[in-house]
């Protein structure tokens, strides 16, 4: 999912549950990056309260989730770049289910059909 924009938009969740887990704290760590190609806003509830707090990157639609302030400078650095690529770490896996995931599953289920039960 590279992105070749060159402006972005950054939302922290300010609702109850993200505040509880340090999304005020978060939001003043992306602020200190907010420039002409980089707009930083709280925002209301994003129906993500259990893995809070809660950070969209647009362009790209990415959700990142349990964000704390020492990852704004990850995020910023991996994926608010040109070309840049979205912190997979951070990744909400409800949002971006990985391809990885569903392979093992995958495999183990193939696994499972081919065996033979024991007699």
């Amino acid at each position: 999912m590279a992105n070749s924009s060159s402006r972005y938009l950054i939302t922290v969740c300010q609702h109850r549950s993200c505040l509880r887990n340090g999304a005020a704290e978060t939001l003043a760590a992306f602020q200190q990056h907010q420039s002409d190609h980089l707009l930083v806003q709280g925002c209301e509830c994003q129906g993500q309260c259990g893995s809070g707090p809660t950070v969209r990157v647009m362009p790209g639609d990415t959700w990142y989730c349990r964000v704390q302030p020492a990852d704004a400078q990850t995020i910023m650095e991996q994926h608010c770049t040109p070309g840049g690529q979205p912190v997979e770490s951070l990744l909400n896996p409800r949002l971006h289910q990985t391809q990885s995931a569903y392979a093992n599953l995958a495999e183990q289920y193939q696994a499972f059909t081919q065996s033979q039960p024991a007699d």
